[in-house]
């Protein structure tokens, strides 16, 4: 197994807010991307684990209105994975995943697990993606509310990956909301 890149979570939310100070939302909204090409074979590669992720601002629009302002029933959660190669990076303005891929086994895809225990505060989304061609620097995901279009929740950027068909990249965010 290689491991390429770890960013550590050693960051705490124990923290105070008295009357004069202000807190951040993304220093209480919290999500963490893992990617592992050839998951499970003896080639896999860690392309990153656990890394922090950046809520857009798109994001944090979408979630409040879903948690606390929406008052009509159903309505999608932020649960498509969708992949890039573009080295642009993550962008808190960002309303799409720019130059997103959409053929060759890694078109956004609903996360093929979606998980959340009542009473906890964290989702897990995981999808497998089977590269059916060639790719010469996967690096950027991104969480949206459809199989297209739709908004932005997350993005994120990791190890830039080459592959190759028949590769495969498992992808893994867990969400956490304040």
């Amino acid at each position: 197994m290689t491991f390429l890149e770890n960013i550590p979570n050693d960051e705490t939310l124990d923290f105070k807010i008295m009357p004069s100070q202000s807190i951040e939302e993304n220093q209480i909204i919290h999500g963490f991307v893992t990617v592992i090409k050839n998951a499970g074979k003896p080639d896999e590669q860690i392309l990153c684990k656990n890394k922090h992720n950046l809520l857009t601002n798109a994001g944090r629009d979408y979630f409040h209105a879903q948690c606390y302002t929406n008052t009509s029933a159903g309505g999608i959660g932020c649960n498509y994975i969708a992949l890039s190669e573009n080295s642009g990076g993550a962008n808190a303005t960002h309303t799409s995943v720019a130059g997103e891929i959409s053929t060759n086994g890694l078109a956004r895809a609903q996360a093929s697990t979606r998980t959340h225990s009542s009473g906890t505060n964290t989702t897990t989304l995981q999808n497998t993606f089977t590269a059916s061609g060639s790719f010469s620097a996967v690096q950027l995901s991104g969480l949206l509310n459809a199989g297209s279009s739709g908004t932005l929740g997350h993005e994120a950027t990791f190890t830039s990956v080459a592959l190759v068909s028949g590769d495969t990249l498992q992808v893994t965010w867990t969400l956490t909301l304040g």
